[in-house]
């Protein structure tokens, strides 16, 4: 779906439910957004990382029960579409949260993922660093992992699988 939308221009915004937005109000979110052109979509962490043309990022955090799905422009809302994203005017990237846990921010610097501690899963990151780490830390292990300033990304259920594992 992320290749698709590369390119692509948010034509319109629409928030069904504004707890979905962090930081600002919703109009002000529609009002940057519409226009913007999706010039790359990547992932840090547990946010997708929406680069915009504008040097602006749009960074969505799924949480638990969020996922995006792409409708016809006139497809019937779904009860738990909360914000609905109009793409080059011919359909809607909408976004599904059950249990209305997710969020969206909007950021001009890479301060908030700056805050993020290093991915488990990138080249750099190896059994003797984890070590080094954890070598100079006091705290009960699951929480440490699950701290993401510690190192990013893991949720209770990796964190729990790696544990019994281990």
């Amino acid at each position: 779906m992320a290749a698709g939308l590369v390119g692509q221009t948010i034509t319109d915004v629409h928030i069904r439910w504004p707890g979905s937005i962090a930081g600002l109000s919703p109009e002000r979110f529609r009002q940057t957004l519409v226009g913007r052109r999706i010039a790359s979509i990547q992932r840090r962490a547990k946010f997708i990382v929406w680069q915009l043309d504008n040097q602006l990022k749009m960074l969505t955090h799924l949480r638990m029960t969020g996922r995006f799905h792409l409708t016809a422009l006139k497809a019937v809302y779904g009860k738990h579409d909360h914000v609905v994203f109009t793409i080059n005017g011919q359909r809607q990237l909408r976004y599904h949260d059950t249990r209305k846990f997710g969020r969206f921010y909007l950021s001009d610097s890479d301060a908030m993922l700056n805050r993020l501690g290093p991915e488990p899963l990138s080249r750099q990151f190896t059994a003797r660093r984890l070590g080094q780490c954890l070598a100079t830390r006091r705290r009960q292990l699951k929480p440490l992992l699950l701290d993401q300033h510690f190192l990013a990304g893991l949720g209770n259920i990796y964190v729990d699988e790696a544990l019994w594992d281990a």
